[in-house]
């Protein structure tokens, strides 16, 4: 959500400004805060990523931090003490912030790289059924609906009705119709928009059941059964 995101967002901001601050003034309070800050913010980023819109923001927000601090440490003398354990601070942020990228992009590919699911026509919409993830009949609602329509009308399949394959991806596969690209967070779910169809929709929080961070695309493909 965005509450989350600038949440987030002003916890490194002041992590960022608090430690640099401490390192130029040599203050303990102040590198002693930031560390809290710090702690603070990648445990609400860890405990809520999968509503964090913005990918990478904990190691690009450290590595700016490093950055800075070492340009605050380049203008001091070399023979001020203390020298080497500022250093050291520093190249800490570098490390932490090359564990937090691999950690980051970790997350970003955890998901399989094909996913199937089987729609079918209910009650006048479309839902699908998931016995694993512990979906029955659950409902595509908010315009999506409208998007699938296109989809199986594209694809030629007479009787998508009954049920049709829906194969999706975060990345791109071989043979995929169309992708949508994501827009925005709202109630817990997340608007995609079709550049294609000229058309957007509202996924469910159900689309957590298959990724663990909303993608910035999503590949689909309909086929017959």
């Amino acid at each position: 959500m965005i509450e989350i995101d600038s949440t987030l967002g002003i916890l490194f901001l002041g992590f960022i400004v608090l430690w640099t601050r401490g390192v130029a003034r040599q203050s303990k309070s102040d590198l002693i805060v930031s560390i809290v800050i710090l702690l603070l913010a990648l445990s609400v980023y860890g405990l809520l990523y999968r509503f964090a819109s913005y990918s990478g923001m904990s190691w690009i927000s450290t590595l700016i931090c490093a950055g800075i601090a070492g340009f605050f440490l380049r203008r001091r003398p070399k023979a001020e003490p203390n020298q080497k354990a500022r250093l050291f601070q520093c190249g800490m942020m570098l490390v932490l912030s090359g564990l937090l990228f691999f950690g980051d992009q970790k997350l970003n590919t955890s998901s399989n790289s094909l996913l199937v699911i089987a729609p079918y026509r209910s009650a006048g919409t479309w839902v699908f059924d998931d016995p694993l993830n512990g979906l029955k009949a659950e409902p595509f609602v908010s315009g999506v609906p409208e998007l699938i329509d296109e989809l199986v009308a594209d694809a030629e399949i007479t009787q998508a009705a009954n049920g049709f394959r829906l194969i999706f991806s975060p990345q791109p596969f071989p043979e995929y119709q169309t992708k949508v690209e994501w827009r925005r967070q709202d109630m817990g779910g997340n608007w995609y928009y079709s550049e294609e169809y000229h058309m957007e929709g509202w996924i469910c929080p159900a689309l957590f059941k298959y990724f663990k961070r909303p993608p910035k695309e999503i590949y689909l493909k309909a086929e017959s059964q």
